[in-house]
């Protein structure tokens, strides 16, 4: 007899996406819609469920969940979900698609499926092809609406992508031939020792995962896919795509003993400063808020990973910021993709007056901005908070300023940017906003009222959840 409380069958729930990619392509529109909904739906509520119960375990060789990939299962699946619904309206308003909206919605939950399934294998090799999936899937979602500039993006995200992806595979060849396996949950629970070619491996996949996660100087392809992406995209692309592929990263580091090597995590704080500095002095110099949203999520990444390497509790703060930053900038960019639909322009010094004009989509940018950038109370505060606490714990002090730099640099930057558009005038010839654009707010207000959450109240279970996660990464709890 079946039993349906088995967290198995929860598991089963999330190859809903996959279903619906298939199903999406149905030739009737409203049909895919529904498809396309339904799925994200229904993976989202296996995910929360999964959390809630805790549902862990191992199924097989080959499948498998822990506290950490149920966090980011969450991520996934609810940043997804709201992306899907807010894509019916955004959809409505592109001129000359190159996709149809069958085509569209089937790439986008195939997309997000490739997402889930590096977040529920327990095999590095599996994830990689998982992660190399997302490029897969995503490319030719970048040329929806048909712009040159477009294609020009597609292609440089699937060449260097794949090209660091490509680093990343040699770093598990080499960790196979140390280990002879590449069970990255039995590697975690008895870790080999710390040898050369073991900490090459964890480098190389640094560098690898690394361009996918948008660190400096691998980031090339990030500004353009981010900016020229559809919207919803671009939220799946900055909320949950970096932090998946930090998840691969993530699963190979955890194959070192803890405490990790001094040159490894040396190398990682190498990383993030650089890619945090230069993201945050970048943004003073955008001129397309969709690259401004962009560089934001780069210098967030950024931060997460000296979170991971300082550790401790600077360890369970980046994981805060990861979760909270996912859903407050996917509602950024939903606001900015209703703002480029009114306007017809992407540029920053072309759009001012949203107060008035879009009223409902003009607080929620400066919500989003706000939470973005980790205004207090938001959860992406709670999370850089606990990175400087936990650099000052160790006694890098210098790290702790650099964070506090990067992390004024990039908040100054974003919401003067920003507030300018909502709260500056508007010049006399300024172009008028197209009929029905400020639409699709709703989901804008609810996920940065996720993030709001997390730094309030860090959300029924989340709490345990990032907390069991801190732990079995050796991080340490505040």
């Amino acid at each position: 007899m079946i039993d349906l409380g088995d967290p198995f069958w929860l598991f089963v729930l999330l190859t809903a996406p996959a279903a619906a990619a298939v199903l999406a392509l149905i030739p009737f529109t409203e049909v895919s819609h529904a498809v396309a909904r339904t799925g994200a739906v229904l993976a989202f509520v296996a995910a929360a469920v999964l959390l809630a119960t805790g549902g862990s375990g191992r199924w097989g060789p080959y499948l498998g969940l822990d506290p950490l990939s149920e966090v980011f299962l969450l991520m996934v699946t609810g940043v997804y979900a709201t992306s899907i619904w807010y894509s019916r309206g955004y959809l409505q308003h592109v001129r000359r698609p190159f996709l149809t909206p069958q085509v569209y919605y089937a790439l986008l939950s195939a997309f997000a499926f490739s997402m889930i399934a590096v977040l529920v294998v327990t095999d590095l090799g599996l994830m990689w092809i998982g992660v190399e999936a997302t490029t897969v899937a995503s490319a030719l979602l970048i040329v929806l609406e048909r712009r040159p500039a477009s294609v020009e993006a597609a292609w440089r995200y699937t060449l260097v992508a794949s090209a660091g992806l490509t680093i990343a595979l040699f770093a598990l060849l080499l960790l196979y031939i140390s280990t002879g396996t590449l069970d990255g949950f039995a590697l975690a629970a008895n870790p080999p020792a710390a040898t050369l070619p073991v900490e090459m491996a964890v480098a190389l996949a640094l560098v690898g995962y690394g361009t996918k996660v948008g660190l400096f100087p691998m980031h090339t392809w990030l500004p353009d896919a981010h900016s020229e992406a559809p919207s919803p995209v671009s939220g799946m692309f900055s909320g949950v795509l970096l932090p998946t592929a930090l998840y691969a990263f993530l699963r190979v580091y955890r194959v070192l003993p803890s405490p990790a090597p001094a040159v490894i995590t040396d190398l990682m704080l190498a990383f993030g400063i650089v890619t945090a500095l230069v993201a945050a002095f970048l943004i003073q110099r955008q001129r397309s808020f969709k690259r401004l949203l962009a560089y934001s999520s780069m210098e967030v990444m950024g931060l997460a990973v000296i979170g991971i390497a300082i550790g401790g509790v600077a360890l369970y703060g980046a994981l805060i910021l990861l979760v909270a930053h996912a859903f407050a900038k996917s509602a950024a960019f939903y606001c900015g993709g209703n703002v480029l639909r009114a306007t017809g322009t992407n540029r920053i010094d072309e759009v001012r007056n949203l107060r008035a004009t879009m009223p409902a989509t003009g607080l929620a940018w400066v919500l989003s901005a706000a939470a973005v950038t980790g205004a207090p109370p938001f959860g992406t505060f709670l999370g850089e908070l606990l990175i400087v606490v936990g650099a000052l714990a160790v006694g890098e002090v210098w790290v702790a300023g650099v964070v506090v730099v990067a992390i004024l640099v990039a908040f100054l930057g974003v919401n003067s940017q920003i507030g300018g558009m909502v709260f500056g005038e508007a010049a006399p010839d300024a172009r008028p906003l197209a009929d029905a654009a400020d639409t699709g707010w709703g989901f804008a207000y609810l996920n940065v009222g996720v993030a709001l959450a997390i730094g309030v109240a860090a959300l029924p279970y989340l709490s345990s959840a990032l907390r069991a996660a801190a732990m079995l990464l050796g991080g340490s709890l505040p």
